[in-house]
């Protein structure tokens, strides 16, 4: 039997653990040490190296073990660093800006579970803070902030300027700290003054949904902030996806501008969603390995490691074997319940990973549009091994979808060129981005009256937000237990 035919379950965020006995440095083995040298432990930096180099998708642009000498970089990190930078794209410059290692706090969030002040800001301008999303039930949101707001304050400094390290000194401290004190001021033109106390929270990246009425044709709206696994969004997504289908929803907006990715059975449920009727059981997408994994070849460290310990029958190269070869494609399943007509991503170059794939698949069936900037760019994922006290997330796989494409690393391009603007609240008409999409379906924009008028227009391009919850951008495959 298959070792996945009984608990194979794929997704982008989560972990399972890779089973080393961890002793400071060293890591001791139980199965004899390396077979080559004779000895009893493997240090951490050699493990990671091993493992790398067995599974890594560009695993021949780095070098053996001899050349680049594992145990002579100082730690864990700057080897990996190391490690990811030998693999170049054609101008030259390293391809792989996504493997990365990790302390646990990225698999707490994917499944679900969220420890901070739950929001997040940006720089509307060079000088100005606002508020770019808040998590429903997290100690902002119990706040009652709202994404649009102006921050005024924070911890009592006032002054704000992008590219300043004092300022990113002040936004990493008061978003890493227990609590903090921010002054706002609201939509209506008040001001609400708030000592947030970060707080464990249940994460819902469900942000905002509704179902617009615009001369008579009814348009889905979704905002989607990270794909979680399945089990925490599903009933959710039931819900919102009846409720299109009872309104007779034939055209969506699904918004996925601060989407960085996660788990990719959540891609493949909201995929089916989706997709029209005759892609049933049609090719989804497929995906590649190295040729080593493909063709079985382990090293003997990773060959002697068990995957599971409540399934001590199999190893990780049955799980890696059996991903490259017996699951290397993916079909859809029972799809067409939507009747969607118009189908429009809102993206990003945050947007990347799971979100980018989403995209990907319904492209040769639907032809999607994406309004907005340019994606992240990463149609490569990972399955998640952890070795000692780390989760190493290296680039494992690559996916392509039913036409072949999927090599999109400097991102997509949008159909439609839109700047982000964060003064408005999600489901305002007023938003670019959200008024672009809706346009290009062929609402007429008398339809989605005046645009209210703001104090504060971006006017530059300026990336990345600046609080410490929720950056991961990739996706992770899982195995667990049905």
């Amino acid at each position: 039997m298959q070792p996945n035919s009984m608990w194979r379950i794929l997704t982008a965020f989560t972990l399972v653990a890779l089973l080393f006995a961890a002793c400071k440095k060293d890591m001791a083995r139980n199965t004899g040490g390396n077979p080559n040298t004779g000895t009893g432990v493997v240090s951490s930096n050699d493990s990671i190296y091993d493992v790398f180099k067995d599974i890594y998708l560009w695993t021949d642009a780095v070098p053996d073990s001899a050349t680049f000498k594992p145990d002579s970089y100082s730690s864990p990190f700057t080897m990996f660093d190391s490690l990811k930078g030998f693999k170049k794209n054609a101008s030259g410059a390293n391809l792989d800006k996504y493997s990365f290692l990790d302390d646990g706090t990225v698999a707490q969030v994917l499944s679900g579970h969220a420890g901070d002040l739950g929001f997040q800001v940006g720089f509307q301008t060079n000088t100005e803070l606002r508020v770019v999303y808040v998590y429903p039930g997290s100690p902002a949101d119990l706040a009652g902030v709202k994404r649009g707001w102006k921050v005024n304050s924070i911890n009592g400094t006032s002054s704000f300027q992008y590219g300043n390290q004092a300022t990113y000194t002040l936004l990493d401290n008061a978003f890493g700290a227990a609590s903090a004190n921010f002054v706002f001021t609201k939509a209506d033109g008040t001001s609400q003054t708030s000592t947030i106390t970060a707080a464990q929270y249940n994460l819902n990246p469900i942000l905002y949904s509704n179902i617009f009425t615009l001369n008579s044709t009814k348009v889905g709206y979704v905002v989607f902030n990270s794909f979680t696994t399945l089990n925490v969004v599903q009933s959710q997504f039931d819900n919102i996806f009846a409720s299109f289908a009872s309104a007779g929803v034939t055209n969506v907006v699904f918004d996925l501008r601060y989407n960085g990715g996660g788990a990719v059975e959540t891609t493949e449920y909201l995929a089916n969603k989706m997709a029209p009727a005759a892609q049933t059981n049609k090719l989804m997408y497929s995906t590649i390995f190295n040729a080593n994994v493909t063709a079985g070849k382990f090293g003997w460290l990773f060959s002697s490691m068990k995957a599971l310990p409540d399934y001590p029958q199999y190893k990780w190269t049955d799980i890696f074997y059996s991903e490259a070869t017996t699951y290397a494609k993916t079909n859809f399943g029972s799809t067409g319940s939507q009747n969607i007509s118009k189908l429009s991503f809102i993206v990003t170059g945050n947007t990347a990973s799971a979100s980018e794939l989403l995209y990907n698949v319904l492209l040769p069936s639907m032809s999607p549009r994406l309004v907005g900037r340019k994606t992240y760019g990463k149609p490569v994922g990972f399955i998640a091994v952890r070795i000692g006290i780390n989760d190493m997330y290296c680039i494992n796989e690559q996916s392509l979808n039913s036409a072949g494409n999927g090599s999109y690393f400097d991102g997509l391009n949008p159909d439609v060129n839109v700047q982000d603007d964060y003064t408005n609240d999600w489901g305002s008409f007023s938003d670019p981005m959200l008024r672009a999409a809706i346009t290009d379906q062929g609402i007429p924009a008398s339809a989605l009256g005046r645009i209210a008028a703001t104090e504060s227009l971006r006017t530059a391009e300026i990336p990345g937000f600046f609080t410490k919850a929720n950056q991961f951008k990739g996706m992770v495959t899982k195995y667990i237990k049905r």
